[in-house]
């Protein structure tokens, strides 16, 4: 049995068609309402939680301020820009040091051979050879002319050479025997020594003074002060020295005993003030005693403490070579107190060696 549905009137059809879309637009509507609202309570209820709090920027100056504090940062520039670069400082001393240097070592460099030197321009400035003039034949950079005196080479404004005429220069060399020389003038051995001393006055320029110093049982300077380098005293002086210093030529004198007197002619090197001292010896220093009628050593701390004494005498300190004449066999005791007299006073030592006959 088939059973039949039965279809709503067309009446009833007709009144859900008409009705139905307003409705539902009225109910999107609704919710649409109540989204919004729901939508402005939540962001209202976070919104009233939190607190914002605002601060004020920094107070604006007025124009005269920011006038002047622009006028104090240009300034400022203008100084660090025009200050000069901070050299740096240099710790300097006028006093003696009371550290004593190891001797130097012995270097053997030949007399003739010109040492190169950098002048503060970078140009190259060669110390005068043993056998002429300095080159450029003046002062190099304010401190001194090149001088060289058997190796030994310094610049210096002022010098002093210092010359051991003892008996024992002589006699060992075999120019004098007994109280007599046996060889005269140039054919000695000892005229090396006068041949370098004269090489180095030779060499002086006018700007650089000058003396010579002799000693055995006294010591004697040619001249009472330093002399400027100019040919005519240039000429003296080679001439003094050529004939002047030679066995027996610096005797004791009345108010001092006799002996090979170093402390004397440390004592009249330094009060002639000069920048460069040469001392050439060959032996120790000796003090002659009366009471017994024999030599005694002088002992080196004395000889030390002149120096130290002399240079406190000196604007500035002097710079003391010493060199030992070996017309014998070497003597340790003698080596060291040389190369601690140099040593002591910034200067250099060397030995040298004899030769057999003259220059």
């Amino acid at each position: 049995m088939e059973t039949e549905t039965e279809s709503p009137p067309a009446s009833a059809r007709k009144i859900v068609r008409r009705y139905s879309a307003p409705v539902l637009m009225a109910v999107l509507g609704i919710h649409i309402i109540l989204g919004g609202l729901a939508a402005i309570l939540v962001v209202s209820k976070y919104s009233t939680s939190r607190k914002l709090t605002f601060h004020a920027g920094p107070k604006s100056p007025n124009p005269s301020e920011r006038a002047l504090e622009h006028r104090v940062q240009l300034q400022r520039k203008i100084e660090t820009l025009s200050a000069p670069p901070s050299a740096p400082q240099r710790i300097l001393t006028t006093g003696l040091s009371k550290i004593i240097l190891p001797p130097l070592p012995e270097v053997g460099v030949k007399p003739e051979t010109a040492m190169p030197l950098m002048s503060a321009g970078g140009a190259k400035v060669a110390f005068a050879t043993a056998g002429g003039a300095s080159a450029g034949g003046g002062a190099v950079n304010g401190n001194g002319v090149p001088i060289n005196f058997f190796g030994i080479k310094d610049l210096s404004t002022s010098v002093v050479i210092m010359i051991d005429v003892s008996d024992s220069m002589f006699t060992r060399t075999g120019d004098a025997a007994g109280r007599q020389l046996v060889r005269q003038g140039k054919e000695q051995a000892f005229q090396t020594v006068r041949a370098e001393a004269i090489r180095l006055v030779q060499s002086l320029t006018p700007q650089t003074r000058f003396d010579v110093i002799r000693w055995a049982g006294s010591a004697r300077a040619w001249q009472p002060e330093l002399v400027p380098a100019t040919d005519e005293n240039k000429a003296a002086a080679c001439a003094h020295i050529q004939n002047e210093i030679d066995f027996k030529s610096a005797k004791p004198q009345a108010d001092r005993p006799g002996g090979t007197r170093h402390d004397y002619a440390l004592e009249l090197a330094f009060s002639l003030k000069p920048e460069t001292i040469y001392m050439l010896t060959d032996g120790n220093a000796t003090a002659y005693q009366p009471e017994t009628g024999r030599l005694k050593n002088i002992p080196p701390q004395a000889l030390y403490k002149i120096a130290e004494d002399g240079q406190k005498t000196l604007p500035k300190k002097a710079r003391l070579h010493t060199l030992y004449f070996l017309n014998a066999k070497e003597k340790k005791t003698e080596r060291e107190m040389l190369q601690q007299l140099a040593s002591r006073n910034g200067g250099q030592f060397r030995t040298v060696p004899v030769k057999s006959g003259g220059a």
